[in-house]
């Protein structure tokens, strides 16, 4: 779901932290059982995209460290390295280009720990935030002066977690039929 939030989410939005995290785990869970049986020659193998599920794994991890660092209250975009474009109006599909072209040299092995490393990191970044906070304003995470949106941060954090894990799930799924 990359940066995009919709109002999809409020019919069923986690009503407290323990339940988002418990989304979360479930979804990650799932996608890791499915990872966990690759061979290296799938997970490098592109599909029709272009992309592999090595690099399906890197867009997850890049757009998850965004909110870590948001929750963090530092600056999303610099740590996604995707500052300029989003400066420049770039389009999703150009970002995530861009994102896919900076993580195409690394190895399987480096968007691995990348992956697991950003993920450690949002459970953790989590379980130090209250109940309230993650219903606290997308804009209460940006530095003050910043203007930026009123909806709840959770739904930044559902987009860029389980739906967005089980959205590239169902690509990596496709890719190794």
């Amino acid at each position: 779901m990359d940066d995009q939030q919709t109002d999809a989410h409020d019919a069923s939005l986690p009503r407290n932290k323990a339940e988002l995290l418990e989304r979360i785990q479930r979804s990650r869970s799932a996608l890791e059982e499915t990872l966990s049986s690759l061979s290296e020659e799938q997970a490098l193998q592109a599909g029709p995209s272009g992309w592999s599920i090595k690099d399906h794994l890197a867009h997850l991890a890049t757009w998850e460290l965004g909110i870590v660092e948001l929750l963090r209250h530092r600056p999303r975009f610099a740590a996604m390295q995707i500052e300029e474009a989003i400066s420049q109006g770039k389009s999703e599909e150009e970002i995530n280009d861009l994102i896919y072209r900076r993580h195409a040299k690394l190895s399987l092995s480096e968007v691995m720990n990348e992956f697991r490393t950003v993920h450690q990191q949002m459970l953790q970044t989590l379980g130090r935030l209250a109940d309230e906070d993650i219903f606290k304003p997308y804009l209460h995470y940006l530095p003050e002066g910043s203007e930026g949106r009123r909806d709840p941060v959770i739904n930044w954090i559902i987009g860029n977690t389980y739906e967005h894990f089980d959205e590239h799930h169902g690509y990596i799924r496709a890719l190794l039929k």
